[in-house]
């Protein structure tokens, strides 16, 4: 039996293939890739002018109608349920949680009642929350009842540009009055 070397064995990769799965799910194809792509149907390179013109060309992502799955109000009424539903859950495991330590065993480690509480409800509306730890319901949760989930004090207009730079960037405006960095900049 001969032996073949790994680099015989592998399959090439499909660059059409990837390419068309990028544009189908709405994902921008950078030029290089459109070029391999290019290539292998063909199965010969481009000449150099138009290696040149297809690796600066970028196929923008396609946007799609409708709303993002998890737009705000939408988290806001998942958010609701969990609200209604938590205090209860969480008194729910403390029993539990009292009835184990009376009887003599030991609960394990790492588990507090609320975490229970959370990972419960996340077992109950993992379609509203998808992939999503405990902690990480928890985390939301509490923003959501402190006001903070969607605090105005973050948003910016987004026609407002010089207002979006100004919060994103705070020295810029500094920068930009001086004509450029100075030593209090840096």
């Amino acid at each position: 039996m001969s032996k073949i070397g790994f680099e015989h064995q592998k399959l090439p990769i499909d660059h059409l293939a990837c390419v068309q799965a990028m544009i189908q799910a709405g994902k921008s194809v950078a030029g290089d890739d459109l070029l391999l792509a290019v290539e292998q149907s063909m199965r010969q390179s481009l000449p150099a002018e138009a290696r040149d013109i297809v690796r600066r060309a970028l196929i923008t992502a396609v946007k799609t109608r409708g709303r993002p799955p998890k737009f705000d109000a939408y988290l806001d009424l998942a958010l609701d349920k969990v609200d209604q539903r938590y205090p209860a859950l969480l008194r729910y495991e403390q029993r539990k949680k009292q009835l184990l330590l009376k009887s003599g065993k030991v609960a394990l480690k790492g588990e507090s009642p609320s975490r229970l509480a959370y990972a419960r409800l996340l077992r109950h509306m993992k379609h509203e929350f998808g992939p999503m730890t405990p902690e990480g319901l928890g985390n939301m949760h509490s923003g959501y009842r402190k006001g903070r989930l969607h605090s105005t004090e973050n948003h910016i207009d987004s026609e407002d540009f010089e207002a979006e730079i100004e919060h994103t960037f705070p020295l810029f405006k500094k920068i930009i009055k001086n004509g450029g960095f100075s030593d209090d900049c840096i």
